[in-house]
């Protein structure tokens, strides 16, 4: 994978060479990190950013704790994934995923102790519902912010190798506008999201947005067309 400061000086040829200074070029491109790592629409194609959080031990008849209980330490969540709860305390050897709620929703009733079905989030806590019965596990997997190192430049890229480019061009706009080349930075904003004026010439990224689907195909895509006859009661022939 490539550092910040591998990649800050093909920022620096995409201005035109308009300024030397590769420290900015680093800010830009943070930046730009930032901007795409943490854009929902861009969200499947980053499981670099995906980490477990800590198990956690429900309390018998406690229905919210501190949301800190579940973030890994030192990460900055910036969307909770999913939540597990382990159903066969202490074995915890089978588990299911909760459905998402809110608070609202949970507060429309008081259900008896019970293992919880949903969880809910509420300013800096976490809530289930029902109570739990039981000191039953849990574990999140949640989005975290992309790391950075001091200095910036030694900062490890988490994202694929196939977005360096856009990150560049998503950096050189940054320096264009900074240089008050607006037209210039307009020009790579077409470049890396399309023309408006033509819709049917997608830009850079809408060509990277493809991981999941890769992924996904031999589950969803057939392996051989499947021919049927369009005939009523016909042999197909």
């Amino acid at each position: 994978m490539a550092t910040i400061a591998s990649l800050a000086s093909e920022v620096i040829l995409k201005v035109e060479n308009r300024t030397g200074d590769l420290v900015r070029a680093e800010t830009w491109l943070k930046h730009a990190i930032l901007e795409i790592s943490s854009n929902p629409d861009f969200r499947n194609e980053f499981d670099q950013l995906e980490v477990l959080g800590p198990t956690f031990e429900l309390t018998i008849g406690t229905q919210t704790y501190a949301f800190s209980n579940v973030v890994p330490a030192g990460d900055i969540n910036i969307g909770t994934l999913d939540v597990v709860l382990f159903i066969d305390p202490p074995t915890n050897l089978l588990r299911r995923k909760l459905r998402h709620s809110h608070y609202q929703e949970v507060d429309k009733f008081q259900t008896l102790s019970a293992p919880p079905i949903v969880w809910y989030r509420f300013a800096d806590t976490i809530g289930f519902n029902p109570v739990p019965d039981k000191a039953y596990t849990v574990q999140a997997r949640v989005l975290r912010q992309h790391p950075f190192s001091t200095p910036l430049g030694d900062t490890t890229v988490l994202l694929p190798n196939d977005w360096d480019e856009i990150l560049e061009w998503s950096a050189a706009m940054r320096g264009f506008m900074e240089l008050l080349e607006y037209g210039k930075a307009m020009d790579i904003r077409n470049i890396l999201h399309g023309d408006p004026k033509h819709p049917d010439r997608p830009g850079l990224i809408e060509g990277r947005k493809k991981r999941r689907e890769r992924e996904d195909w031999r589950h969803e895509g057939a392996l051989r067309p499947v021919i049927r006859s369009y005939g009523w009661g016909s042999t197909g022939r």
